[in-house]
């Protein structure tokens, strides 16, 4: 197992299937799934019946990979119809590769308004529903009348003897290993989803492994559907059929998780490449002449093409920044109505010497967030970057601005040097901006020249002219 013909024979199916997956996109009704809380749940069924499995079955394993203390979050509630559904079409699957392709194409178009990680979590759920109560079943059902009615009912053998069980024992585990399998290719996939994607021209590895993740999670359910198939087969004492299929499943899936593995290093290396990019540009922009344009490329894009400022509904160049003071806002969408009215006076005082320039700061692109950035940036004058992704910038803002969670504002004069950063909810009115209180005093200088002016001009007295001013 693991010829380079076997592998060549994979991708040439992989490629054939990749057509028919591509075609069951992600609709985007607005259904959704906590499906790293499904995970945790799953995965505490599949720890629980560790013991279990080791009483009947000695030497074997039962699938473990989340060791810590998780629980799912308070808000988690279970798609528990949909996984009923889910467990039917594949309890009523058949045997064989082109039913399991078809179960499988079935079930992600039944899941296509949910995300490509959830597909593969829910799918994986509804067979741990099952492979629980196959155990919890078997444990109680001789010394419980009850659990030996259900347990008829389900189709669940009337295996008590050890004995009976330990035949099936290189049946077991090899779908134990495949569930585990299917585990840490699920784990790898909420990984690199949770990866800072700064763009395709900074971190090419993660685009190109987040455009596989729609085939990996075919695999996932695939394997799943097989792992089911095979728990049919093992109450059939159809044992060496099952081994025989569950062992090229298991080939492909250990190929993916290889692959999963490789593709996360080399994406955490190329982010921590361009973070520490972006950190060097910006420390030396900062000690020469940039123009404000150049720090906001840097802070935003990196390698990516820059795009226009977002100005309410329309769009406007970077030019319009030059010679003045620029505010810059990093923050996330959430800002409150205080911070929104703070925002309205700052404008209204700074008047034409300064704008304010809000960079969103998002741990993940998602389809609502430049909505959100949008509708709320729509209360205020002021301009927003068109980036609603992770910046390449971040670790500079972080370790030189102090950014954490709160509304940072970070001053920038005409001449691209940093004067000031302050949280915006410590803002109580222009006083709270030196270079700002320095500009009204310039204003009432100036004023007052042009009063003695113009009376010199008219030989009035100018202490006079300015009384009456």
């Amino acid at each position: 197992m693991g010829s380079g013909s076997e592998a060549s024979m994979a991708y040439k199916l992989d490629e054939e299937i990749m057509n028919q997956v591509a075609a069951i996109r992600v609709t985007g009704d607005g259904n959704f799934i906590d499906a790293e809380s499904l995970s945790v749940v799953v995965e505490d069924i599949l720890k629980h019946t560790a013991p279990i499995v080791g009483s009947f079955l000695p030497g074997t394993q039962a699938p473990l990979i989340n060791v810590e203390d998780i629980t799912p979050s308070a808000s988690f509630s279970s798609p528990f119809c949909i996984l009923k559904q889910i467990s039917c079409k594949m309890d009523c699957n058949a045997p064989g590769e082109v039913n399991a392709h078809e179960t499988t194409l079935s079930i992600l178009r039944m899941l296509s308004d949910y995300s490509w990680d959830a597909r593969a979590v829910m799918t994986l759920a509804a067979f741990a529903f099952g492979f629980g109560e196959f155990w919890f079943l078997v444990q109680l059902q001789s010394s419980d009348e009850l659990a030996k009615s259900v347990a008829s009912l389900k189709q669940i053998p009337v295996l008590v003897g050890r004995k009976q069980f330990q035949k099936h024992q290189q049946a077991f585990t090899e779908l134990i290993n495949l569930i585990k399998g299917t585990m840490e290719v699920i784990r790898c996939i909420f990984e690199l989803e949770k990866l800072p994607n700064y763009g395709r021209e900074n971190v090419p590895a993660l685009s190109k492994a987040l455009d596989h993740i729609p085939i990996h999670v075919y695999w996932v359910i695939r394997t799943v559907v097989g792992c089911s198939t095979q728990m049919t087969r093992i109450t059939g004492d159809d044992q060496q059929q099952a081994v025989d299929d569950l062992s090229s499943l298991a080939y492909n899936l250990d190929h993916i998780l290889n692959n999963l593995k490789m593709q996360l290093n080399t994406c955490k290396q190329q982010i921590e490449a361009t973070e520490t990019e972006a950190y060097q540009i910006l420390e030396n922009q900062f000690q020469t002449h940039p123009t404000i344009t150049e720090v906001i490329k840097a802070l935003c894009y990196g390698k990516s093409n820059m795009q226009l400022l977002i100005d309410g509904s329309t769009e406007v160049n970077f030019d319009i920044l030059k010679h003045k003071y620029v505010l810059l806002l990093f923050s996330g969408p959430d800002v409150s109505e205080n911070d929104l009215l703070t925002l309205k006076q700052l404008h209204q005082e700074i008047g034409n010497r300064g704008k304010i320039v809000w960079i969103p700061i998002v741990g993940k692109a998602t389809p609502d967030i430049e909505m959100k950035f949008r509708s709320r940036g729509s209360e205020v004058p002021l301009y927003i970057v068109h980036k609603f992704s992770p910046i390449p910038g971040i670790k500079f803002i972080k370790e030189k601005w102090h950014f954490r969670h709160e509304a940072l504002l970070v001053v920038i004069n005409a001449k691209v040097r940093v004067e000031q950063c302050i949280l915006l909810g410590q803002i109580k009115d222009i006083n709270s901006f030196p270079c700002f209180r320095k500009k009204k005093m310039d204003v009432l200088v100036d004023g007052i020249s042009r009063c003695a002016c113009h009376c010199l001009c008219v030989h009035v007295p100018t202490s006079k002219c300015c009384q009456r001013h």
